[in-house]
């Protein structure tokens, strides 16, 4: 029977990978919240969310609406950075990263949404339902 040192029966009963797990969700969150920086607006007859993506890709982002949750989701793949055989990296902050933020929006028509990206810049337009003013007729 092999025994280990305290050391070992610690780190066997420590919950590192819940740990680890919790900071990565936690970075996740302060990067997304940083890099993503939004603004949500809402006026008379619609929201509107703008998003700031600079250095993503039309392509790597997605939106989508679901159960009253607006999801933006964007994906910048890690280039390796090594143009010719000469090169090496000797620091990087400009690594690959996917970004998730959600917005609890109630009263959307969905099939309305629209999303249109410029310039690292995101704006999605959310029409409000019409609300019904109990069967009220307006007199012209």
């Amino acid at each position: 029977m092999r025994q280990y040192g305290l050391g070992r029966q610690l780190w066997d009963h420590l919950p590192v990978k819940n740990l680890r797990r919790v900071r990565h969700q936690v970075e996740d969150v302060l990067n997304a919240r940083l890099v993503m920086r939004t603004d949500v607006v809402e006026h008379d007859d619609d929201y509107v969310v703008t998003a700031e993506l600079p250095g993503f890709d039309k392509e790597a982002i997605t939106v989508t609406y679901q159960d009253n949750w607006l999801t933006i989701r964007a994906y910048r793949s890690q280039t390796d950075g090594a143009g010719s055989d000469d090169e090496r990296i000797i620091h990087r902050e400009r690594t690959g990263r996917a970004l998730t933020r959600r917005f609890h929006v109630q009263g959307v028509v969905k099939d309305q949404i629209q999303a249109h990206y410029q310039a690292g810049v995101l704006t999605v337009n959310l029409p409000k339902k019409v609300r019904d003013s109990a069967g009220k007729i307006e007199i012209q």
